[in-house]
């Protein structure tokens, strides 16, 4: 208690307990800076020129400047060394696929050239002379061997469109080329029959020169003629022709037609009474049939018809008639044929013209080994 009165900062405590001393707060005396009053004094032309003098730092450091533009020229050249690596190793993969392509297609293409290069070898040397059966079955009936035609479509990568952006174009040629040997498929199966069916008529159209008619024999049925000629009425209707042919040839010798006339009789079949209708029987008496010969009651005709196979005709049952009557003025079974060759050679020409750069085309996408 007494400490509690001897200490100056609690005052007068006597007749206070300990436990009933309140504590207070005392402050110090707040400073004169609350009161500052600022000093002013003029200002000198000198001052004001030092003043002046100083300048503001406005501008930055060039060396930042150097350190970024260095950075940036790094950061260019790391990118333009990576697209570069990226680019080389894009354009490289690029080459090699289409040297890939180019080589697949350039043994497609080979092959299909060697065959027609035979080919057309081949068919300028029959082209050029004249018909002969057993030189056009060897070539030109067997065109199909020599595997020239080119089918885009199947035989061709659809990736060769890829081949077609560059300088080199072997596309346009590969297309020329499909489209002509395809085309010549056409012309030759087309030539392959026409021919077979007029292969007579230009042998004889051969033999005998340009002078030779075409004469077609119609096959009527003499029956139905001589009774439209005899018994029919009025009203009865006119017969028609139940067949067509190219005349070749008739047979006049005795011998001959005996031999042809036997032969038909088994060929066909007849009856007794048949046979005995067409047996040749000598209105007089007198007359005598030589000894070991069958001879028909007319003559008979060799005609052909459209496919090339030979037949034989009565002479009652053939009307002949000239091809100039029903056709007037036109090609005969030679001129067609030449007509057909010359068309033919034409479209070779022009597909062995158009295929003659495909190949190396096609070598410019390969690399060449070194």
């Amino acid at each position: 208690m007494n400490s509690l009165n001897n200490n100056p900062g609690y005052g007068n405590l006597d007749g206070i307990s300990e436990e009933e001393v309140v504590i207070k707060e005392e402050y110090e005396p707040e400073p004169d800076d609350y009161n500052y009053v600022p000093q002013i004094h003029e200002v000198d032309e000198a001052e004001i020129r030092n003043l002046s003098a100083i300048r503001e730092e406005t501008q930055v450091d060039t060396r930042v400047y150097k350190v970024s533009a260095a950075f940036l020229v790094l950061a260019l050249i790391g990118g333009g060394i990576g697209l570069a690596a990226a680019s080389h190793s894009a354009s490289k993969a690029d080459i090699q696929r289409k040297a890939s392509i180019a080589k697949t297609i350039k043994n497609t293409t080979e092959t299909k050239l060697s065959g027609f290069d035979k080919f057309y070898s081949e068919f300028s040397k029959v082209a050029q002379a004249n018909y002969d059966e057993s030189s056009f079955q060897s070539v030109i009936a067997q065109y199909s061997k020599y595997n020239f035609m080119l089918d885009m479509s199947s035989e061709v990568t659809s990736e060769a469109v890829l081949l077609a952006g560059e300088a080199q174009n072997p596309l346009e040629g590969l297309r020329k080329y499909s489209a002509d040997t395809m085309l010549l498929t056409q012309l030759l199966s087309s030539h392959v029959n026409e021919t077979r069916a007029d292969s007579d008529e230009i042998l004889e159209l051969q033999s005998k020169s340009d002078h030779s008619k075409v004469v077609y024999a119609m096959q009527v049925l003499p029956d139905a003629i001589h009774y439209l000629a005899t018994d029919a009425p009025r009203s009865q209707y006119a017969n028609g022709v139940i067949g067509i042919y190219t005349y070749r040839s008739v047979i006049e010798d005795d011998v001959e037609a005996s031999s042809a006339y036997s032969q038909l009789k088994v060929d066909q079949r007849w009856s007794e009474w048949q046979r005995s209708r067409r047996d040749y029987q000598p209105a007089n008496k007198k007359e005598a049939i030589p000894e070991g010969l069958d001879l028909p009651n007319h003559l008979l005709y060799r005609v052909l018809d459209r496919r090339g196979n030979e037949s034989l005709l009565f002479a009652d049952e053939v009307i002949l008639v000239d091809r100039s009557l029903l056709f007037g003025k036109s090609a005969n079974a030679l001129e067609r044929y030449q007509q057909r060759n010359e068309m033919i050679k034409a479209v070779l020409d022009r597909a062995k013209s158009e295929s003659a750069s495909i190949v190396s085309q096609l070598e410019s996408f390969i690399p060449k080994d070194k």
